[in-house]
């Protein structure tokens, strides 16, 4: 009898891991349907939203010039929400940034990092983007209900902030090469 316990337990495990590539499958897909680095951001965090079952979330990049973290794109956040600026080290987001590790809260009401976008948030989830080993923004998503994520969330997260980070990487490599051409065409 515990055999077959053990085999349907392995098996429930298989299955979560299954539809978890399928659903970073799925995402890559999105993600490929589009030139434009915005366009990408704000679908994969749509996505993420989606997939994590979360009610928003936002993709938020340190901005080199002021040593802030810029919203570049948000999903199910007030209007008002991309004007906020937090320093790194400043809210759960702001934390992520500066240590480089994931944060989940399962209740944001307990926790004094939190800032508040949404009056209805209780639970958040964040990773680091990383650009060449570095970590240049967050992925976070909240929910309305106590403990929404767990570790397969965060690892879908993790995931689907690599491919962000691509996104990142790549706009940053093409707005480089964008430059140079442009000096070279004045030079000439």
């Amino acid at each position: 009898m515990s055999e077959s316990v053990s085999l349907r337990e392995e098996l429930a495990v298989l299955r979560a891991r299954c539809e978890r590539l399928e659903r970073l499958a799925q995402v890559s897909r999105v993600l490929h349907s589009t030139l434009d680095p915005q366009e990408a951001l704000r679908l994969i965090l749509r996505e993420t939203v989606r997939l994590t079952g979360a009610n928003s979330g936002s993709v938020a990049l340190i901005n080199p010039t002021t040593g802030f973290l810029d919203i570049l794109a948000a999903h199910g956040l007030p209007p008002h929400a991309e004007q906020l600026k937090l320093r790194v080290g400043e809210g759960v987001t702001g934390s992520v940034a500066l240590t480089g590790r994931p944060a989940r809260v399962g209740d944001v009401t307990r926790d004094p990092r939190y800032i508040m976008l949404r009056p209805h948030v209780r639970s958040e989830l964040a990773v680091p983007l990383r650009v060449d080993d570095q970590v240049r923004g967050v992925l976070n998503v909240d929910a309305d209900r106590e403990d929404a994520f767990g570790e397969d969330d965060q690892r879908l997260l993790e995931e689907l902030a690599g491919q962000a980070s691509e996104v990142i990487r790549n706009t940053w490599l093409f707005e480089q090469l964008r430059l140079k051409a442009r000096l070279f065409e004045a030079l000439v």
